[in-house]
């Protein structure tokens, strides 16, 4: 059957297909702004004009519309990218009709309603098959001690690695979706071998934990320099951790889920934010606790993004500030000494708050 690319780009905005892949989008008059997830963007060179549901990228010059842009983030070929965007149901909408962002913020992600019971059964059962795979394969438990995170830690997270193999025939077997899983990003067509292929293969998968149960997961290549570093679900992303520290009088903050498991590894009360740019709902999240710390990247943009946050989140926020030459917290734990360094920071950003927070000075007693 012949393939309406017209109704197909006009039912997925671009803006928000890409949102849903992980990366962060700043509203600039007509335009949108990230980092682009096909090369180290150490600048945001990624734009995305709304107007004409195009993409191109300054930095490694990567571009198109939607149906490309799913192509070189999954490496599919062109019938294959079709099918995995597919047509939402019930979109009777004519060509041209799309949902384009309005310009005043950054796109909504592409998402279903709130994860039905089966859902939560389908990324529970991935996370217990990643787990289990990752117990039995050598290189990614190595890959983990490198980064710095302990045996008993990848379990308590319940950490994970996908072979590509197991995931698909364990579904089955417990009569799951596999249409529903792919829906959610766990798998896409394989048009030159047939059938779906896992997302996540060949990743350390990290999954956000809620009530025991499986709600997200992302996805981290093992090697540097992988075009896509993390890759996540097509579902809104969470405020990865929260589960464990709701109701705590203060959070630290990280940008990366390996930031955020170094100071979990270190009994701190930490989330991560898996970006920079935290939507409204995210921060509404943060309403109860009486103290933020934010722990961001050291780079630029991580920098940037720890101001405006602590413009936003106001008398409750206070920032650390890692030393010269270190990209984030993960990096500083894997240094002589590096846990003692951020502990020696942490108490630095209590002692500069503002003695009306009513907030202990002591390291020991506000955790």
């Amino acid at each position: 059957m012949p393939v309406d690319i017209e109704r197909v780009k006009a039912a997925h905005p671009i803006a928000e297909v890409i949102a849903a892949h992980g990366v962060e989008l700043r509203a600039t008059g007509r335009r949108y702004m990230g980092r682009c997830p096909f090369h180290a963007d150490d600048r945001p060179s990624l734009v995305v004009y709304p107007d004409t549901q195009s993409f191109h990228c300054f930095g490694c010059g990567a571009s198109g519309d939607v149906i490309d842009f799913v192509r070189r983030m999954h490496d599919l070929d062109f019938r294959a990218a079709v099918d995995f965007l597919g047509e939402r149901p019930g979109d009777d909408r004519p060509a041209g009709e799309g949902t384009a962002p309005t310009r005043h913020g950054p796109p909504p992600p592409l998402s279903p309603p709130r994860l039905s019971v089966d859902d939560r059964l389908i990324l529970t059962a991935a996370c217990e098959v990643y787990h289990e795979t990752l117990l039995r394969t050598p290189h990614a438990l190595r890959y983990l001690e490198q980064r710095g995170i302990p045996s008993w830690l990848a379990r308590r997270a319940r950490l994970g690695f996908s072979d590509g193999r197991q995931l698909a025939p364990y579904l089955k077997r417990r009569r799951l979706s596999l249409r529903r899983a792919s829906e959610m990003g766990l798998f896409y067509p394989d048009q030159q071998h047939g059938g779906a292929r896992e997302a996540m293969r060949g990743r350390v998968v990290i999954p956000d934990l809620r009530a025991g149960h499986c709600g997200w997961i992302t996805g981290r290549m093992p090697t540097e320099g992988a075009d896509v570093p993390y890759l996540g679900l097509a579902l809104p992303r969470p405020l990865l951790g929260y589960e464990a520290v709701r109701g705590r009088q203060r959070v630290l903050l990280t940008e990366g889920p390996f930031d955020w498991l170094t100071l979990v590894g270190w009994g701190l009360p930490a989330c991560a934010l898996l970006g920079t740019q935290p939507g409204a709902r995210t921060l509404r999240l943060l309403d109860r606790a009486r103290s933020v710390v934010l722990v961001l990247d050291g780079d630029e943009p991580g920098r940037n993004a720890a101001e405006q946050l602590a413009q936003v989140l106001g008398e409750r926020a206070s920032v650390i500030e890692l030393p010269a030459g270190v990209k984030d917290v993960n990096q500083l734990a894997q240094q002589a000494g590096g846990r003692e360094t951020f502990f020696h920071l942490l108490d630095q950003a209590q002692r500069r708050e503002k003695p009306e927070k009513g907030v202990a000075r002591d390291v020991a007693q506000a955790y």
